[in-house]
């Protein structure tokens, strides 16, 4: 501490104890009769000064913080109390001034300040990183249509994201609790879920379950639930968190996946009883080992034509005029138009297209052998009609062979004449009849027609 006398030149220190001697490192003698201004230098703030000359000028106390410098050099903060002495006349007689070296503190403030500063900013940037991966994360969610849900185990309070409302068929601000999604899961599926939910609590496991949900509108959805059980210290459930995914059309692909791979499977087995039938019959009616191999041959031939009709229909059906167009092709050599083909677009199922490909092709056969087809003159006209009358429609259809050598009725009927005749006419559910007229074979067939394009793909053993 010191004292200055402000009634002598300059405001001289009077007094000075040891403590201020220590503090600046100026011995007693080298202190009294300055102005306390030589504690200052270039770095000491001139405002601050400024502060200290009012305050004296106008006989008030202040209290401030200079940088001063000690004997050595060295900077040292110095926190200033001064005020003013009066007498018992209101007469200024002195002014007492107290210091105290605050620079560890000033550093440990700035310190403070440097470190609250780098704190901020981090937080800032860790704020700022969380918040672009939440943004991330809630695009990813909603990009791949996962909902994101919170259950509060306490009360059962559910918290759903939009996306996880959509995947239940709730809009955005509808309501949605846990008893609300209690209620839309089918009543089968109920047990099994409520089962898997207490199996992860108490086992400390995933949540995974997919399970069947029902939409305010009815519309029946699959849906995958996935999460886990968040605990507290001692190991009581607190909540649990997860997405929701809707797979409907994942199930729906795996369902038609199975659905193919069983009517492969049947169509697989059926065809090769087919080929089975047509080549023991074919063996038993062939009068040489060289013709069972060519009319067997031909045959498979005829059924292998019919599975790719089917095959590019996506097997579920064609077509007459595609099916009379593909068995005949084989057989359009020579010059001139073979055959003259008339008739409204007539749609047949999956079986009835391999009946018609087989029966065409004996009919084709015997004629390139026997009939019209044998010469370069026959032609084979091939006309139907659809009879809308009769309930349900009639299909008429008609093979006529002209300009060929005369037909005379064979003594007896072989498989092909059955094939025509008799399976035709079964597959059909109608009459067909082979008439050998001299001028050429005739075919007629007379049988009700299956709805004209059904809208799924059948059985073509059915």
């Amino acid at each position: 501490m010191l004292i200055t006398d402000p009634n002598q030149p300059d405001n001289p220190i009077v007094f000075v104890n040891a403590a201020f001697s220590t503090l600046t490192g100026y011995a007693h003698d080298e202190i009294i009769g300055r102005n306390c201004r030589f504690l200052q230098g270039p770095e000491t703030n001139r405002a601050d000064i400024a502060k200290i000359r009012a305050a004296i000028a106008r006989r008030v106390p202040i209290e401030i913080e200079l940088l001063n410098h000690k004997k050595s050099g060295e900077l040292f903060w110095n926190r200033l109390l001064i005020s003013p002495v009066f007498d018992r006349d209101g007469e200024l007689t002195y002014f007492f001034a107290s210091q105290f070296d605050v620079t560890l503190e000033r550093d440990k403030l700035a310190r403070m300040h440097r470190d609250r500063l780098a704190l901020e900013l981090e937080v800032e940037r860790r704020t700022s990183d969380l918040t672009r991966s939440e943004e991330r994360l809630r695009f990813i969610l909603k990009a791949g249509r996962f909902g994101s849900w919170t259950l509060d185990l306490a009360d059962m309070r559910l918290v759903a994201s939009e996306t996880c409302k959509e995947n239940f068929g709730r809009a955005a601000d509808d309501p949605f609790s846990y008893e609300d999604l209690i209620a839309a899961i089918d009543p089968e599926d109920r047990p099994r879920m409520q089962a898997a939910v207490q199996t992860s609590i108490r086992e400390h496991s995933d949540y995974d379950i997919e399970y069947r949900a029902r939409t305010p509108r009815g519309e029946l959805r699959w849906l995958q639930i996935r999460g886990q059980t968040f605990y507290d210290a001692v190991g009581q459930p607190l909540s649990m968190a997860g997405v929701s995914i809707d797979v409907t059309e994942r199930k729906r692909a795996e369902e038609h996946r199975t659905l193919l791979a069983d009517e492969l499977n049947h169509r697989v087995k059926n065809s090769m009883a087919t080929m089975q039938s047509i080549a023991h019959q074919t063996l038993r009616n062939a009068s040489s080992v060289e013709e069972a191999h060519k009319t067997l041959d031909a045959r498979l031939q005829s059924l292998s034509a019919a599975h790719d009709v089917l095959t590019r229909e996506s097997w579920i059906g064609a077509t007459l005029t595609v099916i009379v167009e593909g068995t005949l092709q084989p057989f359009r050599g020579g010059a001139g138009q073979r055959f003259l083909i008339n008739g409204p677009e007539v749609w047949l199922t999956p079986r009835l297209t391999l009946a018609f490909t087989m029966a065409l092709h004996e009919l084709a056969t015997n004629a390139v052998k026997y009939g019209a087809l044998s010469n370069d003159r026959g032609r084979v006209i091939l006309n139907w009609d659809v009879v809308d009358g009769a309930r349900p429609a009639h299909l008429w259809f008609r093979w006529e062979e002209i300009g060929g050598p005369a037909v005379t009725a064979p003594a007896r009927g072989g498989f092909g004449t059955r094939l025509i005749e008799r399976a035709l006419a079964a597959e059909m559910g109608g009459s067909a009849e082979i008439e050998y007229r001299p001028r050429g074979v005739v075919f007629t067939l007379d049988a009700p027609l299956p709805d004209r394009r059904p809208a799924a793909a059948e059985d073509p053993t059915a």
